[in-house]
This record gives C-alpha cells, structure tokens and sequence, in this order.
C-alpha cells in the first residue's frame, strides 16, 4: 500500500515562500514509513506562479490592489496561483501510483484549493481514497466530510492516527475505525466524528522528519539551506484568535533537549542545513526548558555557528535577560514578537499579555544583546478602534522594531470568530476570511480604514529603511520629516515620480499616490482612495513623534 501525501497550491495576492516547507507532511511521512509503508510528499506550492482572474467573491479588492503600481507603498497588484498548474497536479497523481492520498489542508480560506485537489483524484479513480488532515480539519471536520471527494478526516496530530486507520483500510473491513479517536468518516451515509481523547507523548517517540522526501533546495533563506524544527506542541495562552489548541491542545508538550540536538546533528551531517526556523507555537512557555536548550545547542555547535529564528513568533511575556542573551548566542539574530495592541483592553480580550513596560523592556535588552526585532500588531479585530490601530502603529514607529502588520482574519473554532459570526459581520465565502481581504467591518472601522493603516506601516517601514540607509536622518519628529520634504522639494533635487514626491504628497494632499506606467514609457500620478479619518489622525499625531529605524545600533 502506497500513500502519496500532498500540500496543495494556494492562491492568493502573495505567498511567503519562506514558511512553505511542510514539515507537518514530513513528520507523517516518517511515522508512516517506520510503520512499513510506502509514502511519497508531493509539494504542490513550488516556486511558480501564474497570474489568474479575481475571483468574483473578493472583486471589492480591485480598488485596494489597483494594477499596474509602481510605488513603493502599494500594497498587492495581481492575484496569483501558486505552485503546480492543476494539469501538472492531475499527471502526478496519476503516475503516482498510489493507493491512499493524504491532503494537508492547513487554512481554511485556501480549502477549496485542497478540495480541488482531492476531486482531481476522485475524478481520475473513484476508488482511491482520500484523507485530510491539518489545522483547517480540527475545527471543521464535519463540513470537511459533507465533500463527497473526501473519505476520511485526521484531527489534531495524524503520527500515530494515521497508521491505526490505514490499517482498518488494508484489512478491508474498517468496523474498528470507530475505536480511533481524533477520526472523522461516513457510516451508512451519516457523518461520525470521533473526538479527540488524547495527545502524542513523550514526543521523542516520534522519529524525526522525512525530510529526504523534500526537495530540500527550494527551502531557502538568504540563499543558505534551511528547515523548520518544531521542539514543542501545544499552547496553554488560549489566545481568543487562535485555533491551535484545537488540534495540538492546550497542555505543553516538549520533546528532551538530546532529542533536538540529535535532529539537528543529523540536519548539518545528511542535508547540510545551516539555517533553523522554530515553528513551537510557544517556544520560551517554559523558560527553563528553553534556556536550558540554547545552552545546549551552544555548548554543541558553539555561538552563533548556526543560524536560527523562530518566524511562528515568540511571546515577549516569556522573555528576560538571561534568555535574550542565550538566544544571540545560540544563533538569533532577529525575534519575531507579537504585540497585538498597545490597549490593555484589547489584549485583555485578545487573552493576551499586556504590559507596554514588560514589551519595551525586552526591546531594550534586545537592542543590549544585537538583536533585532520584528514586531507584529493586529488591525481590524472586532473591539478595535481606528485611533487606537493608528496609536499602536505610531507607537511601534517610535521604537527600533520593523513593523509586522497583521490583518485580522477570522479562524474557525476560536472565541472571537464566534462573536463575528454572532454579531453578523463574518463575510459569506470562506475565501473572503483571509488578511488579503479585510475581512472584518465593524461600527468603527471599514476596509478602507484598514488598507490606509496597511499602507501607513508601508510608509514607516519605508522611512526606517531608509534612516538606516542615511537618506533621513534617524530619530527625526513627522514634522522635521515633514520640513525636510519640503526642503527637497524646494531645492528640485527631486523629480515628479520619486519616493521623496509620493511622500510629500501623502503630507500636502493628505493622500495616497500610485505611480502609473502610461504609454511611451511615461509615467502619471493617480490618487489612491484613502480613509481621511485615518491619515488626520496619523498625520496630526505624528507632528512631535520620534521615528526611530527598525535595526539596533549594536546590529552586525
């Protein structure tokens, strides 16, 4: 029996390629080959990309993502497919030879891509089964099961799950599969849902992954070889907008600081790997677990001989100095920090932890100890407000932090998608519940409101670039920022369609402007719709505000 795992294409108006590895497919591909079988990874979301319609549920963007746009601050100009062409996809599976197939369905706006997928193998041979599994399964397993084309569902994590159902199919006779728990399938026509009864532990029972599977040369970061590592499941923060309790649980499990050394040895000796992004959902909870793992992979390797990051973030709250400096040493050069808010009340409802005092104590140390900093706010949550969005931004502007902004989207089977369901505002099509489409609209802000904060962060970052360039001068006030464009402008040091001119127009105007390639190689300034209340506020606000660049001084 051969099993063909596959992570399907997405589209959208971007991808990160840098998180597409899916170690989640490499883990199962290890459980199932120690378990005998055969098993293969098909990575559909390779490198290409094909520029396809916008689909009619999400035209209303047409107006955000205006094409073609030559500014820096634009935001999107094309909606794309990435990865495998569905005929591509429809000739691998058929040469496959596989038995069962294995879908990763990890979002819910992108299911209809895996869906698609799974009807492509359905239409080739109706026996072949097909199985999904991920994150996007866990809360939906039920509607997952209402698409004819898929026969099984995995909840939570499949390493063990997996097997035990593949040998309920191999017997033929699958009566025992009720015995299974975290399993969804039909029976006479009728959906059955076995819940979740327990979690994987310890997880150094797990063998590492099948990353021979992989075609380790498209995972890049800097152009040096990299993987994700996960040394943890499991998040007791419960934070209102996540989903990840659902199928890793609420209770942290974390596998032997030996175990990680002993993946990561075999990372540098069989793959020449010498990049490492930790995808833990938590990985400082437990301080002294962690602490104690840095000091290991130190006393290992030595300082900084390995490069590591943690993009899946890293919950300041858990941070001291000890740890900071342990984290530099072992290799961080960057730490990806989820602030959210700068409103206690949003964090409060966020179940997040707050405390401005504790988040700018950790970017003081960070800044002690070289590192640099990428810090994350969330925009157009319900409860939020347009002034204290623009607050946080401007907040974030002051301090040495690269901007990372999160449009809120909302995911199925958390607290806070409840409350958009309930209060009316959750958009009809699942694929409109992606950050691309600004989602959510409340009473006190729209879209608009949303794409303006979107494409302010552009500015700022923008600005802090170039600081560290030597283009503005660092710790300037808007209004000194302001006077300098002025200056420039004064001087005609600047032509019509520079970066220096869509700044100074975004001041005088109180708008945005795209630059449009025109015929003949020209080139025209159109006005972007923009949200007035957004850009008074900012721009009214920023008058005696510092902007500082996003790198410390200490950076090397």
């Amino acid at each position: 029996m051969k099993i063909l795992l596959i992570q399907p294409p997405i589209q959208d108006f971007y991808q990160t390629a840098i998180r597409t590895q899916p170690i989640g497919l490499a883990y199962l591909a290890a459980s199932l080959k120690s378990n005998g079988y055969e098993v293969e990874i098909l990575d559909c979301q390779t490198e290409k990309r094909k520029t396809i319609p916008l689909p009619p549920e999400l035209s209303y963007l047409r107006d955000y993502y205006p094409s073609p746009n030559l500014s820096p601050f634009k935001l999107y100009t094309h909606y794309y497919h990435f990865g495998l062409e569905w005929k591509e996809i429809q000739e691998k599976v058929k040469n496959s030879g596989a038995d069962i197939f294995g879908i990763s369905s990890l979002f819910t706006p992108y299911q209809e891509e895996a869906l698609k997928v799974a009807r492509i193998i359905k239409e080739w041979d109706k026996r072949k089964i097909v199985v999904f599994g991920g994150a996007n399964v866990s809360p939906n397993p039920a509607k997952i099961l209402q698409h004819p084309e898929v026969d099984y569902v995995v909840i939570g994590e499949g390493e063990i799950r997996f097997p035990l159902l593949l040998e309920e199919i191999k017997k033929g006779i699958t009566r025992q599969v009720k015995m299974i728990d975290g399993i969804g399938y039909r029976k006479n026509g009728e959906i059955q849902i076995n819940p979740i009864q327990s979690f994987i532990s310890p997880l150094d029972q797990l063998p590492y992954p099948a990353r021979e599977l992989l075609e380790l040369g498209r995972y890049c970061i800097q152009k040096k070889p990299a993987t994700m590592i996960i040394t943890s499941r499991g998040c007791p923060q419960g934070c209102s907008y996540c989903s990840t309790y659902l199928g890793m649980g609420k209770s942290f499990r974390a596998r032997s600081p030996e175990n990680i050394i002993g993946e990561i040895k075999e990372c540098r000796k069989r793959y020449q790997i010498e990049v490492f992004d930790i995808e833990d959902d938590n990985f400082t909870f437990d301080q002294q677990r962690a602490k104690h793992l840095l000091q290991l992979i130190i006393k290992t390797f030595g300082e900084k001989a390995l490069e590591f990051s943690a993009m899946n973030g890293i919950s300041f709250a858990s941070l001291d100095s000890e740890l900071l400096n342990l984290l530099q040493k072992a290799g961080f050069r960057t730490l990806n920090l989820s602030l959210v808010s700068t409103k206690p009340s949003i964090q409060k409802k966020m179940a997040r932890p707050s405390g401005l005092s504790e988040f700018d104590f950790v970017l003081n140390a960070a800044e002690q100890y070289g590192l640099n900093v990428v810090a994350y706010a969330i925009f157009g949550m319900p409860g939020q407000t347009r002034k204290e969005m623009v607050d946080t931004l401007i907040y974030l502007m002051g301090k040495r932090v690269l901007i990372g902004p999160s449009i809120y989207y909302p995911t199925p089977g958390t607290s806070l998608f409840e409350i958009c369901r309930k209060a009316g505002i959750l958009p009809p099509y699942s694929n409109q519940w992606r950050s691309t489409a600004f989602p959510i609209e409340t009473e006190e802000f729209n879209r608009l409101d949303l794409v303006t904060i979107l494409r302010l962060t552009r500015v700022i970052n923008f600005v802090k670039k170039k600081m560290e360039e030597k283009e503005i001068e660092e710790g300037i006030t808007g209004r000194e920022l302001w006077n300098s464009l002025k200056l420039r402008k004064k001087m005609g040091k600047d032509n019509l369609f520079t970066w220096v001119n869509l700044l100074f127009l975004l001041f005088q105007e109180k708008a945005f402007f795209r630059l449009q390639p025109v015929s003949n190689g020209k080139m025209e300034l159109v006005k972007e719709k923009s949200s007035p209340k957004v850009l008074d506020y900012f721009l009214e606000k920023i008058q005696r505000k510092k902007i500082l660049p996003s790198k410390n001084n200490l950076d090397k």
